[in-house]
């Protein structure tokens, strides 16, 4: 069986690059900025990117994973 595991990046202001950044990361900065992560991962889930006071953060893609 597969799953699906986001891949997350990251573009902080004044910069214009997207950097590809860990899981752990993005869930310690969305916490920070947020509070409750889960409602924002939906968010991201569905496309949407997410603005907080220091960067924008995206999922990338979904890489598939063998589930044993």
């Amino acid at each position: 069986m597969l799953f699906a595991m986001p891949t997350y990046q990251v573009k902080y202001h004044g910069k214009k690059e997207w950097e590809g950044v860990s899981e752990i990361m993005v869930l310690g900065k969305l916490q920070e900025a947020f509070g409750q992560v889960t409602p924002v991962i939906q968010k991201m889930i569905a496309g949407q990117q997410v603005l907080t006071p220091n960067a924008v953060f995206r999922i990338k893609g979904f890489d598939e994973l063998p589930f044993e």
